[in-house]
């Protein structure tokens, strides 16, 4: 027990110090061709001095044309959905708000995308001064225009907008403040009927047992769209856990991992899970006599593939491939807005092998219930699944030992 949850505590902080290693080597600084596209008669950037970040807009007679600044570093412990984003504000020499870019996010990418289309939250500061738009730190971001389908991630702009305004040249720290919503009361409540559901043998409770679950798909999946998956795992191992931000999602995830650690009970998998109940459901609608069987053979190879995905995906975050890694899991497509091509095609597949193999998804594709189930508490000694941990813990160590320090 003490090497599986050791092993996954060491990949998270390998995956962790590799991503600080990474944005200190590449603290992206402005571009004057981001500038220009906000103000296009600038020609050169000279940076002012005692701003972190900031810099003087010149034009061709090297007169002074505006202000360009951005939220990173600053902005760093600002996490939306499963990371902070960085975004670029150019200003005139009124100091007005000409416009606002986003540069890199570590959030999930359709959230950022359907943020970025959306004009009227992109441009809600445009025509105010620094000041005016640092006084809005202090409002509720109620009332600011937040994209739906991608709350988290616009209000963590939000945030780091008006914070970066209101510090101006200023040297501050940044303060933690908790974020408690209904959505993070709705999954805490969720999370702890998965545990009632696994441990208490209430008859009444597991008569219910089918409509609890029916709410969990409504909520968990069709309304929330919080399921656990490998890309919101990842960038918190990078980033560190926003329980501050969603303390209700985190409290669901430690009890997907504590709890088949100590009680070897799936919880999350069986209960919680939307793309679960979804197979189990699917399932029950073809014959036993069509279903198909597969082979000791076939069992094997299938069997591997999500630890595979693991390996994959590993090795997409130590090299800092451009994939996204929401495409290896079903999950995303669950939140409807915004859907990638990838795990939407994920999804369907996943759903269609259902029909024919029981649980099919569970036990052969996915890597996000492999993980859990590397975790989990069994009575036998050192098993197949160890030895599957075991490389991952290997192959984690040779990627961050052979990167460039």
């Amino acid at each position: 027990m003490l090497f599986r949850l050791g092993a996954v505590l060491i990949i998270g902080a390998l995956i962790h110090r590799h991503t600080v290693q990474v944005e200190e080597r590449g603290l992206r600084p402005i571009r004057l061709s981001e500038v220009k596209t906000h103000l296009p008669g600038a020609h050169l950037l000279r940076i002012n001095p005692g701003v972190n970040g900031g810099f003087r807009v010149l034009d061709k007679n090297r007169n002074l044309a505006g202000f360009a600044t951005k939220t990173m570093p600053r902005s760093r412990k600002i996490k939306g959905y499963s990371g902070p984003s960085d975004v670029l504000l150019v200003y005139n020499t009124k100091r007005k708000l000409l416009g606002i870019t986003v540069r890199h996010s570590y959030d999930t990418p359709s959230h950022v995308e359907d943020v970025v289309k959306d004009y009227h939250f992109m441009e809600q500061w445009n025509g105010k001064t620094r000041k005016e738009i640092g006084a809005m730190q202090a409002l509720k971001l109620s009332k600011f225009h937040i994209v739906s389908g991608a709350s988290r991630t616009s209000e963590a702009i939000v945030k780091s907008v008006t914070m970066r305004a209101a510090v101006g040249d200023k040297v501050t720290k940044n303060k933690s403040v908790m974020a408690f919503r209904w959505q993070d009361a709705a999954l805490i409540t969720c999370a702890v009927a998965g545990v009632l559901l696994t441990f208490a043998k209430w008859p009444w409770l597991q008569r219910r047992k089918l409509w609890i679950h029916i709410l969990m798909v409504l909520y968990i999946g069709l309304i929330s769209g919080d399921l656990l998956a490998q890309s919101l795992l990842i960038s918190w191992a990078g980033h560190g856990v926003p329980w501050n931000q969603v303390i209700g999602l985190v409290i669901m995830a430690a009890a997907a991992f504590i709890i088949p650690w100590f009680s070897g009970k799936p919880t999350y998998c069986t209960h919680l899970c939307p793309h679960g109940h979804a197979q189990r459901w699917l399932m029950k609608l073809i014959p036993a006599k069509r279903k198909l069987h597969l082979g000791n053979d076939e069992k094997w190879s299938f069997s591997a593939l999500p630890g595979l995905l693991l390996l994959t995906i590993l090795a997409v975050t130590f090299l800092n491939l451009p994939i996204d890694l929401a495409g290896f899991e079903p999950f995303d497509a669950w939140s409807i807005k915004g859907i990638g091509i990838a795990t939407c095609v994920v999804a369907i597949v996943s759903l269609i092998f259902s029909f024919f193999v029981p649980m099919g998804y569970c036990r052969y594709g996915c890597p996000t219930g492999f993980l859990l189930e590397l975790v989990r508490k069994r009575k036998s000694g050192f098993s197949k699944n160890d030895c599957w941990l075991a490389a991952l813990l290997l192959v984690a160590i040779s990627f961050y030992l052979s990167a460039p320090q």
